[in-house]
């Protein structure tokens, strides 16, 4: 029988902040809420959850982010009980995909950050299929991180130095172990820490990703 260990969690937040905890824990985390007491006189709340540990996988960054470092979780486990199920499609990220090798261009990860958000930074190397940034809408997106600007007389590369770019967002090993979806890999480097798609040729993966629509649609049809 395929069982899930679950966990008791308990948040403390300013109160402002307590429907953002709840959402996030009940959704697509697929925890429960057993309590929550106000206390008016500090403005804080302590909210009970019981959720699955799988759910609980990338959730302190995120909701250190979203309760700008307010809250603080602390968890226990409390016994093993019957497979929660598959975790909310709202966990996973559309990313933006290398699809080719070489240095990151300054003209290219302008082009891509008006996309998402970027994980690297001009002359970083990339290679095909690793995760440079994430989709600002879902599904993976494709992204020549290489690409340079075509010189002319009238243009030198020293203009490229120009365009700002924010820094990367940076991430852990631990971050990355909640975030990565099915079809990836964490890359763990004595100086870097990368995501990669588990194939990295592109038309391979369209291919696969294909093929399971169809064998999802399938299912679908013979379910009725």
């Amino acid at each position: 029988v395929k069982m899930d260990p679950f966990e008791e969690v308990t948040v403390d937040v300013d109160s402002e902040y307590s429907g953002t905890v709840i959402e996030s824990l009940t959704g697509d985390r697929k925890g429960v809420m057993l309590d929550m007491q106000e206390n008016q006189a500090d403005g804080k709340t302590r909210i009970v959850f019981e959720v699955p540990s799988r759910g609980l996988l990338g959730f302190g960054p995120e909701i250190a982010t979203l309760t700008r470092g307010t809250a603080v979780v602390n968890h226990c486990f409390l016994e093993d009980r019957e497979y929660a199920g598959n975790m909310g499609d709202g966990l996973e990220k559309g990313k933006l995909v290398a699809t080719e090798t070489g240095k990151a261009s300054t003209f290219a990860l302008s082009s891509a950050v008006e996309r998402g958000t970027l994980f690297i930074e001009p002359g970083q190397m990339v290679y095909e299929g690793m995760v440079i940034g994430e989709n600002s809408r879902p599904g993976d997106l494709d992204v020549n991180a290489v690409k340079s600007k075509a010189l002319t007389n009238m243009r030198s590369t020293g203009k490229d130095e120009k365009v700002y770019l924010p820094p990367p967002k940076l991430w852990s090993v631990e971050e990355l172990i909640g975030y990565m979806s099915d079809d990836e890999i964490i890359e763990v480097t004595p100086k870097s820490v990368r995501l990669r798609k588990a194939e990295l040729d592109a038309g391979a993966r369209e291919r696969a990703a294909r093929s399971k629509k169809k064998r999802l649609k399938a299912l679908r049809e013979n379910s009725k």
